[in-house]
C-alpha cells in the first residue's frame, strides 16, 4: 500500500514540496539581504572615513603671511589648499612642497610621473582667489595672498 492514493494526496505532496522550496529560497534571501546590508553598512564607514581624511577633517590652518609652514600632525599632510585672495607660493625651494614630488603640483616639480614633458612648475603663478588645490603637501611658504589649508 505504498504510493499516492488519491490525486489529491498527490496534489498536497507537491504543494509540500513547492513549500519547503519557497522556504529554504526565503531563508537563503534573508541571509543575503542581510550580508548585503551589512557590506553596504560597511562601505558607507569606509566612504566616511576617506572623506575625513580626505576633505582636512583633521584640522586646518589659516595662513595670512610669509612664514614657511608645515603639517605638524603625525602622519598627516595639506590635501586641500583653498586661496582666499590672489595667491603666489615663495619662487624658492620650499614654496610648495608636495608629498612625491612629479606627481602634484610643486615648486620644482613638472608632474613627469603624469605626463613627461607636459608639466611645469607653480613659480610664480598666480593661484586665484576662490580656487582650490587639491593634492599632498608637505608645506609650503607663500610670497603673497592668503589661503586656509587642510589636512588630511
Amino acid at each position: 500500500m505504498g504510493g499516492f492514493r488519491t490525486i489529491t494526496d498527490r496534489l498536497l505532496s507537491n504543494l509540500a514540496e513547492k513549500l519547503d522550496t519557497q522556504q529554504t529560497s526565503l531563508s537563503a534571501l534573508e541571509s543575503t539581504e542581510t550580508l548585503s546590508k551589512n557590506a553596504s553598512q560597511n562601505v558607507d564607514t569606509q566612504i566616511t572615513s576617506q572623506n575625513a581624511r580626505l576633505f582636512g577633517q583633521a584640522g586646518a590652518i589659516l595662513v595670512t603671511g610669509t612664514t614657511a609652514v608645515t603639517c605638524g600632525v603625525a602622519g598627516k599632510v595639506f590635501v586641500a589648499i583653498q586661496f582666499l585672495e590672489d595667491t603666489v607660493f615663495d619662487s624658492n625651494a620650499g614654496g610648495l612642497i608636495a608629498e612625491t614630488e612629479q606627481l602634484f603640483p610643486d615648486d620644482t616639480g613638472t608632474g613627469t610621473t603624469i605626463d613627461t614633458d607636459g608639466g611645469a612648475a607653480i613659480d610664480s603663478i598666480t593661484f586665484p582667489k576662490g580656487m582650490t588645490l587639491y593634492g599632498r603637501y608637505d608645506g609650503f611658504k607663500l610670497a603673497s595672498g592668503k589661503v586656509v589649508a587642510y589636512v588630511g
